[in-house]
């Protein structure tokens, strides 16, 4: 069976949906007007499951396939793919062919079920919302219960934990990082600085920083919010470390792009970054939430060059091997072909 056109459904995830109980007490609570705001107005923000949606259509039709982005509300989330313009379901509609394939997220796993007569992919980025974004009655059942044809996966953890949990085969489709875009410049770094990103638990940042500037003088914390692609590889090219803050994380793309940048990453790995944040040998990695552990470990490395050198050196040879866009572009081709012929292994 030749495969049709392959939709990635992008949910309408920024934008609140109106309640009249939460909106008078938002009214008793002074708060109103941005209340009407956040139901009423667009907010574009970068969401890294939607940027990787938009960057497996780019790199299907680079491969021959027909594939788009469908959105489903009234904003794509398209803030790095310009060359690429979403559908949209008011004017596509939910009649698609037999062999045509629709592409969900597992914060929203009843988007494809609107699509009756096409091939069903469950693509998971996370791993913490795998039941809780399901109804109580589907909550025991597996994706391929609820109607899904196919699971894949953009990490390791997720996949063994949809493995473990659903009883259910998860192919790993791991994430890409442009190499053109994100790369190394030893001489824009500025030696001490620490990256931070602060929508990513900020509390443990502010934490983290208050034990390393009591010990450590000469660090300097910088923080990076709301910039495009280029904007944010030059901020990981300019720093020396990045602080990884995030957890749950599926395959934080953050500190992947950091390290494919030059910078040191050390921090927590959301469970899922373990799968290229070695303690020791690419990174240096606590457990979750474990701030004092993550500020002792950035002193460590703050007081020690050769260490620092040879975890740059060590991440940048270890995701270099693995994870560039070619070997996401294998990744897409080989998955996608099987569909098209399930005797391909």
């Amino acid at each position: 069976m030749k495969i049709g056109t392959i939709y990635y459904l992008i949910p309408d995830i920024f934008r609140q949906k109106f309640s009249l109980r939460q909106f008078l007490r938002a009214l008793r609570q002074g708060n109103g007007i941005d209340y009407i705001k956040a139901c009423f107005k667009d907010r574009k923000k970068a969401v890294g499951g939607v940027k990787v949606f938009y960057q497996h259509v780019k790199l299907l039709r680079e491969l021959g396939y027909n594939a788009d982005v469908l959105a489903l509300g009234s904003f794509d989330g398209n803030i790095y793919y310009p060359d690429i313009t979403a559908l949209n379901i008011r004017d596509f509609g939910c009649d698609l062919k037999e062999n045509d394939v629709v592409v969900a997220s597992e914060f929203f796993p009843y988007d494809a079920l609107k699509f009756k007569n096409a091939i069903k992919i469950m693509f998971a980025q996370s791993w913490v919302f795998l039941k809780m974004t399901l109804n109580e009655q589907d909550r025991e059942k597996s994706y391929r219960d609820l109607g899904y044809d196919y699971v894949i996966s953009c990490g390791d953890y997720i996949t063994r934990t949809i493995k473990a949990v659903n009883g259910e085969d998860c192919i790993t489709i791991s994430n890409g990082i442009d190499d053109s875009v994100f790369f190394p410049d030893p001489a824009l770094r500025e030696k001490n600085t620490v990256l931070c990103l602060p929508r990513k638990n900020p509390q443990d940042i502010d934490m983290i920083r208050k034990i390393v500037e009591r010990e450590i003088p000469y660090v300097r914390f910088k923080y990076a919010d709301g910039l495009d692609e280029a904007g944010i590889a030059d901020a990981f090219r300019r720093a020396d470390i990045m602080l990884a803050s995030g957890y749950p994380e599926g395959l934080p793309l953050p500190p992947l792009e950091a390290m494919f940048s030059g910078a040191v990453v050390v921090g927590f790995a959301g469970r899922g970054g373990r799968q290229f944040m070695i303690n020791e040998k690419t990174a240096l990695v606590s457990e979750d939430g474990d701030c004092v552990s993550a500020a002792e470990n950035l002193i460590s490395i703050l007081k020690n060059d050769e260490q620092k050198e040879r975890l740059r050196e060590n991440a940048l040879q270890f995701v270099l091997e693995s994870y560039k866009i070619d070997d996401l572009k294998d990744r897409l081709k080989s998955f996608y072909d099987m569909i098209s012929d399930p005797t391909i292994k």
